[in-house]
């Protein structure tokens, strides 16, 4: 079961996103986030430098021109 602070969180949210949800989901939205935090702090640990994975540019293709016909 994840932690009161996390349960206290959703709950916060949902209220904010006029959300409805019993005790029963907020313990799995809960729980689910709890697992997410969990990956991001394994790949936090991971010893990666800037350069190990460079962030690529976005460029949008052009937008399609309209035929004025």
């Amino acid at each position: 079961m994840p932690d009161t602070e996390l349960i206290d969180y959703v709950r916060a949210a949902a209220r904010l996103l006029d959300l409805t949800l019993d005790d029963a989901q907020a313990e799995r939205v809960a729980l689910h986030l709890a697992r997410t935090r969990a990956m991001a702090a394994l790949l936090h640990q991971a010893p990666l430098a800037p350069h190990d994975e460079p962030a690529e540019l976005f460029r949008p293709a052009p937008f399609p021109e309209e035929d004025p016909a």
